[in-house]
């Protein structure tokens, strides 16, 4: 309508396939022939569909079935959940094993989950918040295999920084016995240079991607960008007072176990 000099909505284009009385817009039975009705004389709905068939002959279009919605849901939600749920498992038992304390491994799972829950949340949130805050590129995000590559991403980064923060941690425990507060601060202090340098210029560089990146990433890039800055403050914030307070649960069973 535009290439004619006319302004046309879809709510001002009325469609009705032939033989399909019951039919709506928001129905996936498909139909080869439609009637389609237009707001303009003849001679511009004319022109109209003429353009709109030149458009269609030489622009060939590629159907992408890449969200999550009723036809693939059951199917994708469950393959996403699953693979969610198996990295959270193993990444528990490999920083079990790696630091010989389960409560390392609980710790840093604790950490993710939030991490993911914040994403979530926010992708959520933005249904409400695309209207007034537009001007930010906030878009209506909805979950898609792109986003769910975004959560495993950002799961994996969270991961690499706190892995970071409990070696330091476990270097200054050394052979105590005990973990104590005067440590965690120890160690977060010792690595906080290095979380914040690596953390601010991966967001400079999801930032720049956010901005001029393009449609196809748009929402790949905002859950690593809300990702990157919650991963951040959660391995300092989140998973090194859980290390801690698990530490100190078990300190106190042993301790209540020698008395007995």
């Amino acid at each position: 309508a535009q290439a004619v000099g006319k302004n046309l909505n879809d709510s001002l284009i009325e469609l009705e396939p032939v033989g399909g009385s019951n039919w709506t817009r928001n129905s996936d039975v498909g139909f080869s022939q439609w009637k389609v009705k237009l707001p303009f004389d003849e001679s511009t709905t004319a022109s109209v569909l003429s353009k709109m068939t030149e458009s269609i002959r030489t622009q060939p279009v590629f159907q992408s079935f890449s969200k999550i919605e009723g036809r693939v849901a059951g199917e994708m939600q469950q393959r996403a959940l699953l693979g969610l749920l198996l990295s959270l498992l193993f990444i528990t038992i490999y920083i079990w094993f790696r630091f010989n304390k389960v409560s390392y491994g609980v710790a840093a799972v604790i950490a993710l989950i939030h991490d993911v829950l914040i994403t979530l949340g926010l992708l959520a949130i933005s249904h409400w918040l695309f209207k007034p805050l537009g001007f930010l590129q906030i878009e209506d995000f909805k979950i898609s295999l792109t986003i769910v590559a975004a959560i495993l991403t950002i799961i994996g980064y969270s991961l690499n920084d706190t892995i970071v923060v409990f070696d330091r941690i476990r270097e200054v425990k050394g052979k105590s016995p005990n973990l104590t507060e005067k440590m965690i601060n120890a160690s977060v202090t010792q690595t906080l240079s290095r979380t914040l340098l690596t953390s601010s210029t991966t967001i400079i560089a999801i930032l720049l991607m956010y901005i001029w990146g393009g449609e196809g990433i748009h929402g790949f890039a905002f859950c690593l960008l809300v990702g990157i800055v919650v991963g951040t403050y959660s391995s300092i914030f989140v998973a090194a007072p859980i290390l801690l307070w698990l530490s100190q649960k078990e300190q106190a069973a042993r301790a209540a176990s020698k008395v007995s």
